[in-house]
């Protein structure tokens, strides 16, 4: 199964700002080009190459419809769990192969992201609810968002205490949840991407343990901007846990101790990585948005994925970008090469090191697969 995925008393009253909030996406479904033709379709670089797999998803729209197809995972029955923001079901589940199995949880709003937790011996979905809530026709509301803990069947088992119910956020402003992880103790890190960019630790019965993060001044390491995606790593060697978090609108990828030590960053000049995802000593990243020759305009309907060594740090394959060029150590802007993808939001690795793709505003489009191919 793929990994996923008291530090401050300072009040953030008065401390919300919305970055990069979810537009208005297209909401009826689109003919799509890749899926009309049969015409094989190769990206990626250095080893890791992919061929698309365009029609991976067998499921009849009117049953398990989606706006955005945010994030999957896969549970420990083997079957995918696709969380999605459409009001008539917040998550689709699919067999390995793409079979529709079921559509759960209607009326829960606002999905995206998703997790897995083992409560009293019972796995369950963490579903994040961003606070960006859509009809069936696509007409957008912010609200609060939550994090809910779902049986497989969609009943709500809990649901997070908010920072605004605890305090740390205004009446008058907003939580808006992008991304959660979740620890080997049970624990969850929740990233506030949409609002605060501060990180939420709570444990599985609910009670905040720490919270960390946010914006700071141009420049500073420790500057979550847009934070998007969070993951946790346990090194190999048995050292302290890291917690990977992605500062989107700076085009990097940050790591923090569970305190909220700022330890490293990496830089992707020409990207918006979303969710870290750690897998078989690779890190991986969708790319939202490209850069028009990776420095001018951030362009609409583009993006494409980025796959990193853990090792080294360095982009190694982008797959629907650029070859990835080192000049003097430093890594050259990337940006989109193939119309393939549009918004990559998060991706998902199998045990043969496939990857699923997940997009925003892409025409309601269900998860592409990439086969691993060398």
């Amino acid at each position: 199964m793929t990994m996923h995925k008291l530090f401050s008393a300072l009040p953030l009253i008065g401390f919300v700002l919305l970055t990069n909030p979810p537009a208005r996406a297209q909401f009826q479904p689109e003919e799509d080009a890749n899926t009309a033709t049969s015409e094989e379709v190769v990206l990626g670089h250095n080893g890791l190459r992919y061929r698309l797999v365009r029609d991976w998803a067998k499921v009849d729209r009117d049953a398990a419809p989606v706006i955005n197809a945010h994030a999957m995972v896969e549970g420990s029955d083997g079957r995918y769990y696709l969380v999605t923001d459409h009001p008539q079901n917040a998550v689709v589940v699919f067999e390995a192969d793409g079979t529709f199995v079921d559509a759960i949880g209607e009326g829960l709003k606002g999905g995206h992201g998703i997790d897995l937790i083992t409560v009293d011996g019972e796995e369950l979905l963490v579903h994040v609810d961003c606070g960006w809530a859509f009809t069936a026709e696509g007409k957008p509301e912010r609200l609060n968002g939550s994090i809910n803990l779902l049986r497989k069947d969609g009943t709500v088992v809990r649901t997070l205490p908010s920072p605004k119910e605890l305090g740390l956020i205004a009446e008058d402003d907003y939580y808006n949840p992008c991304d959660v992880a979740v620890t080997r103790e049970g624990d969850l890190l929740v990233i506030d991407g949409y609002s605060t960019d501060r990180v939420f630790h709570y444990n599985a019965e609910g009670e905040l343990i720490r919270h960390w993060g946010g914006k700071r001044e141009k420049g500073d390491p420790r500057s979550i901007q847009n934070g998007h995606g969070i993951a946790i790593e346990y090194p190999k060697d048995g050292g302290e846990p890291i917690v990977w978090v992605s500062s989107r609108s700076e085009s990097k990828l940050k790591t923090f101790t569970l305190e909220g030590e700022h330890l490293s960053t990496i830089d992707l000049p020409g990207t918006f990585p979303g969710q870290p995802v750690l897998h078989d000593g690779h890190i991986y990243s969708g790319v939202c948005w490209s850069r028009r020759e990776g420095v001018g305009e951030r362009l609409s309907r583009s993006g494409f994925v980025v796959v990193l060594d853990r090792e080294t740090g360095k982009v190694i394959s982008a797959p629907g970008g650029t070859e990835p060029s080192y000049i003097d150590g430093e890594l050259q802007p990337l940006f989109q090469d193939s119309d393939t993808f549009r918004h990559v939001h998060d991706l998902m690795i199998d045990a043969s090191g496939n990857l699923f793709v997940m997009e925003w505003n892409a025409g309601c489009r269900y998860p592409y697969k990439l086969e691993l191919i060398d």
